[in-house]
Parts: structure tokens; C-alpha cells; sequence
């Protein structure tokens, strides 16, 4: 299944647009979902073809994910769903910090003044780099042209 996906990624990699300048450039939009798809591919690859640790057979999904702690899984999973759906209010930045922070809250750090120290200068230096350096515009968030501040 893997594999399937992987080479379909691959095929619709083709099909992303490129303006005519990017055309001649070597990092394009195209060239990350190139490399994902190649190194699906030779994942998918070696896990078909190399041999199980097992030499009895496969151990049933029970055995493998014993011990694994789902509650966590769970809720970074619905975390970054509703870290999705608040960008477009929060903005890039307060999103991205409220996200991280629950995400380390979820983990098990209780100390805010840790959380803080780690999210807001990760965040605000991607955000330096993406809007700054690359040139990519980042909206503020739809709250600051309500409350007017922007």
C-alpha cells in the first residue's frame, strides 16, 4: 500500500505548476514532493523485500503496538487539527505557539516558563526565515483585522 501511495505521490508531483522562472531553478515546489516519493518508494522497497526479524513470522498488530501510549497519539493528532483550523484566526505565530505548547504539555512538561523559552524563538525565527529570507507573505490572522490592529 505503501508503495501504491508512494508512486501515485511521485505521479502527481508532475503535475504541480511551475512558473517559467522557476522552470530553470534547481529547488522548485516540485523537488520535495520528488524526494518524498523516491524515499517512500525505497522504503516500501526494503520493506518487502528485506527479511522479518521474526523468523517464525509476522508478530499480530496486538504484539507490535503493546506498551504504546495512545492517549498521546491521540490527542497531538486532534492538536494539530485544530492548529490547522486556527491559523487562519490566530495567525502563523500565535498558533503555532499555542500548538507547541499544548503539544509539550501533552508530552508531559508542566513548566511554562520552559515551554515558552522553546516555542517563541522557534517560532518567531521560522517565521523571520519564511517571510523575511525566502519571501513568503504570512497573514497576521483574521482577529487582528478585527480587533483592529492591522
Amino acid at each position: 500500500m505503501m508503495l501504491l501511495f508512494s508512486m501515485a505521490y511521485g505521479l502527481l508531483a508532475f503535475k504541480i505548476p511551475l512558473s517559467f522562472m522557476a522552470e530553470q531553478e534547481f529547488f522548485t515546489s516540485r523537488t520535495m514532493p520528488y524526494a518524498l516519493a523516491v524515499l517512500g518508494i525505497i522504503l516500501a522497497l526494503m520493506i518487502l523485500l528485506l527479511p522479518t526479524a521474526d523468523p517464525a513470522g509476522k508478530r499480530t498488530i496486538k504484539e507490535e503496538t503493546r506498551g504504546m501510549d495512545w492517549k498521546k497519539a491521540i490527542l497531538l493528532v486532534m492538536a494539530m487539527i485544530i492548529y490547522g483550523l486556527t491559523m487562519k484566526w490566530f495567525g502563523f505565530i500565535i498558533a503555532s505557539v499555542i500548538f507547541l505548547n499544548f503539544g509539550f504539555w501533552i508530552l508531559g512538561e508542566r513548566s511554562i516558563k520552559k515551554m515558552l523559552l522553546a516555542s517563541l524563538p522557534l517560532v518567531i525565527l521560522l517565521w523571520f526565515i519564511m517571510s523575511t529570507l525566502l519571501g513568503v507573505y504570512i497573514a497576521p490572522g483574521e482577529l487582528f483585522y478585527m480587533l483592529g490592529i492591522l
